[in-house]
């Protein structure tokens, strides 16, 4: 970076920001507790009444890779993100922002740009890939699968894991940084 690159990153410093809640922010951290305590902290915010939702595991899945939160904890005004691509309808996309609109224990209706999107459960797999040395061919073997809504509390993600997403509003918290790369 030059001189003035770091002059126009400063003319957008502003401590103590507090943006309205209708606004929809969302903060970027540099670490998993932060994001989660400031999704913890909004939640709790919000009077209305909280919904979990567990997430189906069959065989090999470890926790550790688990794609969504195994228990997903909504209410109606709760500021959410998708994680994974709407392939069948095109609706909603990984990184995409919303508002839970309606909740039941079997319905999730998010508010976006695009209007209400009623949110189905998907699959994720855990697979295994070999190559077959007889015929030269990969082949894969699926361990086990993780289902649940493609969703989490979205006041705040980490740094890491808004690589490759694009948001309209965003604030950065970047004090406990890491390494020098990490807010690249």
């Amino acid at each position: 970076m030059e001189a003035a690159d770091f002059e126009l990153l400063h003319q957008r410093l502003k401590p103590g920001f507090r943006p309205n809640a209708d606004e929809h922010y969302i903060t970027l951290t540099t670490h998993n507790n932060q994001a989660d305590w400031i999704n913890h902290q909004q939640l709790q915010k919000i009077p209305a009444p909280v919904l979990s939702y567990k997430a189906k595991i069959e065989s090999d899945f470890p926790e550790n890779t688990y794609p969504a939160d195994d228990v997903l904890q909504l209410k109606e005004g709760a500021q959410v993100m998708f994680l994974k691509n709407d392939v069948a309808e095109k609706k909603y996309f990984n990184g995409k922002i919303g508002i839970v609109k309606q909740l039941s224990e079997s319905t999730i209706i998010v508010e976006c740009d695009v209007g209400d999107i009623t949110v189905r459960k998907e699959v994720w797999e855990n697979i295994r890939y070999t190559l077959n040395r007889a015929t030269g061919q990969l082949e894969e073997e699926m361990l086990g699968s993780f289902e649940q809504y493609p969703l989490r509390l979205a006041w705040a993600v980490t740094i890491h894991k808004s690589q490759g997403l694009t948001f309209e509003k965003v604030m950065i918290d970047a004090a406990a940084a890491f390494s020098s790369g990490q807010v690249y």
